[in-house]
């Protein structure tokens, strides 16, 4: 019989969250065999500055750039019908979760953390928590099996300080995977080559695809080495000599809400 394969499931609010805020390790353990699922708990139909596209349109436009961008790593982005900027923390929606989760059945989730200042990402982050113990109680959605273990729950990196700031407790070295995360933020052409430049940077949204790339992926190289030399300390202490090689990492905080990692998943996360 052949042995299943392990899964990670990366889970943000928005429709360009999953991918491009753990795309590092995504594409590292995709590399190893690893069954990757993206998804989005609401629709992305407010990312804009348009009228005309807001709404069934836009949302319709996002579902194919997370497809395309799902398709990077090997695998499904599915995305939720809850509208953009209006979801809420509810049994319902908590329980649509607790199903979606058990049916895949993943061995890691990276979320992001309570602590942020879009209110669909602190609810995606409240759900997740919500739901991360009940996915072993068969009581619980009965319709849907429950699962033996809860998942390992891993936060990808910010910088908000209150009520506690970010602890690195899992570094990934990503320089070998810094494309795959530019080709998959490229996928969500509606929001990094024209929403996320308005109002202050319209002129970008002028400029010829190649240059917005550039510009892209400048920004995310800028980003990750800005982690690497926030984190020197703990780089060399857990690398050694070869933290001399590694200019780009990607950090995650260990939720205490999913299941300890073990010794050797985190081998397979930072080597």
């Amino acid at each position: 019989m052949k042995e299943k394969a392990m899964r990670i499931l990366s889970i943000g609010a928005h429709p360009d969250d999953a991918d491009t805020s753990a795309g590092g390790l995504l594409m590292k353990l995709c590399r190893k065999g690893w069954e990757v699922r993206l998804l989005s708990v609401t629709d992305g139909s407010a990312g804009t500055y348009k009228p005309e596209l807001a709404g069934a349109p836009l949302a319709a436009i996002r579902r194919a750039e997370a497809a395309r961008s799902g398709a990077i790593f090997g695998g499904r982005y599915d995305v939720m019908d809850h509208p953009d900027g209006r979801l809420e923390p509810t049994l319902a929606v908590r329980e649509e979760l607790i199903r979606y989760i058990r049916a895949f059945s993943p061995d890691v989730i990276i979320t992001n953390r309570l602590n942020d200042y879009h209110a669909d990402h602190r609810y995606t982050a409240q759900l997740v928590q919500d739901a991360s113990y009940l996915l072993t109680v068969p009581a619980i959605c009965p319709d849907t099996p429950s699962m033996e273990h809860m998942p390992v729950v891993l936060f990808w990196h910010d910088s908000f300080q209150k009520p506690y700031p970010f602890r690195p407790d899992v570094i990934v070295p990503i320089d070998d995977t810094m494309e795959s995360i530019v080709q998959a933020a490229s996928c969500h052409e509606c929001q990094y080559f024209d929403w996320l430049c308005w109002p202050d940077n319209m002129e970008r949204t002028k400029w010829p695809r190649e240059k917005q790339i550039a510009h892209l992926r400048e920004r995310f190289e800028r980003m990750f080495a800005n982690h690497r030399k926030q984190y020197d300390a703990l780089v060399r202490e857990k690398f050694g000599d070869a933290a001399e090689t590694i200019g780009h990492i990607e950090t995650f905080e260990i939720s205490e809400y999913g299941e300890e990692p073990s010794a050797e998943l985190m081998t397979i996360f930072e080597r």
